[in-house]
């Protein structure tokens, strides 16, 4: 469970510095950050139906 806090935490603050990018940079971001969150999702996943 701490694992899915530190990842949820990094992409926080990740989104918070995008905030300071310019428009066409935030979408850029804002779609790596979503790839990262389905990525995350998919590993914490496979990791629990290993277990």
């Amino acid at each position: 469970m701490i694992k899915v806090a530190v990842i949820v935490l990094l992409l926080i603050i990740g989104g918070l510095a995008a905030k300071r990018l310019d428009e066409r940079t935030q979408l850029r971001a804002l779609m790596v950050f979503g790839g990262l969150v389905v990525i995350a999702v998919i590993v914490f996943m496979a990791m629990e139906l290993m277990r």
